[in-house]
């Protein structure tokens, strides 16, 4: 028998014993503890489908309240959510975790606002995701961009090596923080161990986005986490790879480098004054059903992961990208990489035919289709798989279609390249200021006004408001020999640039 901590689940044990005593509502919500919902149900001209939608839209809202004299306060939690939140913390062996009810976008916002003041220098990864950008301008900070690196198997970008944050720490060593994404979107990252120790040397707080790793290092096979790694603030959306609602997300803070305080008024500015205790009951379930079977539960999942892509290489043209033993990173088991071996369908195509099939993925690449497994997968799910790309497989495939182009085959992390001048961030837009449209070599020495992404690979090349170099142009140059493309930069197919006027 499996001996397991005892299931204590506290927001929402307090949720249900508030509804079995029948509350009358004189406070909000307005559908009054799903009275509403279930009035409408009784009406004879809905339709059989909502009769039956509306039934299960009372169950659940008997559940969305609010802050009474027995249910907490989120942002002051002395009771139910305190409670949650150490057990959390215990879990993931944090100092303090912090539940997010605005996903893991309300966790990079408050950070970045919790250290960073009006010109303050923060180091990024340049490929962040667009809420740190936003912390940044919400702070009036000053961003140092530093380069992602390119994982030679897959093709696809990984944090900043080591010698690259280095060198932007030697550069600006008033930095007030480095803040990294890891793992990718794509499962894959590296040990942060050493980032760790560098950032550490500087006194300053490394911040992981941990978006897509909420279950490293429970999981079987999984990475160990930025957490016991020693990263200060990590941030993790536990909808995306744990039982929580859309927009469940925790933050987890550890050591000196981050004032506890000082976070907790920040996210109480971004997070809304009426919290949804459906999200944080979510993640008070998803915690004690990742202690309780996650191992478990996973483990299955990863069993049935092993078979699959067995299956996969014996009975199709597709396959999974696994990283080689000898690769300076990891990859998470519990996101697969499907691509098609004869370069006959590209990731977006690939994605389009599973969705025909019935069989939706998280996102897709040129190359790859992204699925990802959960806990406690099925191997009834697992047919359905199977049986989706048999069908894809029996497609007549076109002997004039040529392979895919997967690679631009530039990305480069020339020097000049790998750490950016610091780029001055706002909350007002700077797209009030006049701007011209110049030839690239033109705009060389000027403010760039738009932002710059060739894709593949999809990692921003300029930012709106960064100091264009002979290096970016240089750069920028290679991509579209290569025949990158570049979303919504039209002046590009003139090989021009839009910029800002200097004398403005």
């Amino acid at each position: 028998m499996v001996n397991r901590p005892e299931w204590n689940t506290p927001i929402t044990n307090q949720l249900l014993q508030f509804t079995s005593n029948g509350p009358t509502s004189f406070h909000v919500p307005g559908h009054r503890n799903g009275m509403v919902y279930r009035m409408l149900h009784k009406e004879d001209t809905l339709s059989a489908q909502m009769e039956q939608h509306l039934r299960m839209l009372s169950q659940i809202a008997q559940l969305d309240i609010t802050e009474l004299s027995h249910t907490d306060d989120l942002h002051d939690p002395q009771g139910m959510i305190a409670e949650a939140q150490q057990l959390a913390a215990r879990l993931y062996q944090s100092e303090h975790s912090f539940f997010l009810v605005g996903g893991s976008t309300a966790g990079n916002l408050a950070l970045i606002l919790s250290i960073c003041e009006t010109d303050d220098i923060i180091i990024v990864q340049r490929n962040v995701h667009k809420s740190v950008i936003n912390g940044c301008k919400l702070a009036g900070a000053r961003v140092v961009f530093v380069q992602a690196e390119l994982e030679p198997h897959t093709e696809l970008s990984v944090i900043p090596s080591l010698t690259t944050i280095a060198k932007a720490l030697q550069q600006y060593p008033e930095a007030k923080a480095v803040f990294l994404t890891n793992p990718n979107y794509y499962g894959l990252s590296a040990d942060l161990t050493p980032y760790v120790e560098l950032v550490h040397r500087y006194h300053i707080p490394l911040l992981v986005d941990e978006a897509h790793g909420a279950h490293y290092g429970f999981a079987p096979h999984s990475p160990p986490s930025a957490l016991t790694s020693g990263a200060d603030g990590v941030v993790q959306s536990a909808h995306k790879t744990l039982p929580a609602l859309t927009m469940g997300a925790m933050l987890h803070i550890q050591g000196p480098y981050l004032d506890k305080e000082r976070l907790q008024q920040q996210l109480a500015i971004v997070q809304s004054s009426s919290p949804s205790y459906l999200i944080m009951s979510s993640l008070d379930l998803a915690r004690a059903t990742l202690e309780h079977y996650g191992e478990q539960w996973f483990g299955q999942t990863y069993a049935l992961r092993e078979h699959l892509i067995y299956w996969i290489s014996e009975h199709t043209r597709f396959a999974i990208a696994e990283l080689p033993d000898s690769s300076d990173y990891r990859q998470d088991p519990y996101r697969l990489l499907l691509y098609d071996t004869t370069h006959a369908l590209s990731g977006y195509a690939l994605q389009q035919r599973l969705e025909d099939n019935g069989v939706w993925v998280e996102m897709a690449t040129t190359r790859y289709a992204v699925l990802i497994l959960h806990m406690a997968l099925t191997e009834e799910e697992l047919i359905k798989v199977k049986h989706a790309l048999e069908k894809i497989n029996e497609e007549k495939l076109s002997a004039a279609q040529p392979a895919l182009n997967y690679s631009v085959n530039t990305y480069s992390s020339d020097g000049q390249l790998a750490v950016s001048t610091p780029v001055a961030f706002s909350r007002i837009s700077p797209g009030s200021r006049s701007t011209e449209v110049v030839s690239l070599q033109l705009a060389i020495g000027k403010r760039c006004a738009e932002l710059v992404v060739p894709y593949p690979p999809g990692i921003p090349l300029l930012y709106e408001g960064e100091w264009i170099t002979a290096a970016h142009i240089d750069e920028l140059q290679r991509y579209i020999v290569a025949g990158a493309k570049f979303q919504g930069n039209h002046s590009l197919n003139e090989l021009k640039l839009k910029v800002y006027l200097l004398n403005d």
